[in-house]
């Protein structure tokens, strides 16, 4: 009876922990690490301008922290730094595809039916 109770206590904190557990992104780290296309993309969506960098301003809304991906703290990022923070998922592709926030252009979006 003591086996089976224990058991069944084990069973309950593994349903319980189980998606704490089963978690992959690192504690601290913004988001999910991302795919090479779709950092790829990302970047692309953000250097519009092919000057191989961007900066702070440009990442707001896609780099969960800036100072970290910034490697020699230049004030902007360049794509090999740009990917490095994709593979430590300081990169989000979604940030700021919602209605009325900042886009992965760097521009401000209204909502539809906005009149300002």
């Amino acid at each position: 009876m003591k086996l089976l109770a224990s058991t069944a206590a084990a069973a309950t904190v593994l349903i319980l922990m189980g998606p704490a557990l089963a978690q992959t992104t690192p504690p601290g780290s913004g988001s999910a690490k991302m795919s090479q296309a779709d950092c790829t993309s990302a970047w692309a969506r953000l250097d519009t301008a092919k000057s191989g960098s961007v900066t702070q301003a440009q990442a707001q809304g896609v780099v969960s922290d800036f100072k970290s991906a910034d490697s020699n703290g230049d004030g902007k990022l360049t794509q090999p730094e740009f990917t490095s923070a994709c593979d430590k998922g300081l990169v989000s592709a979604a940030a700021g595809t919602g209605t009325g926030s900042r886009g992965m252009t760097g521009t401000d979006t209204k909502p539809s039916g906005a009149t300002k």
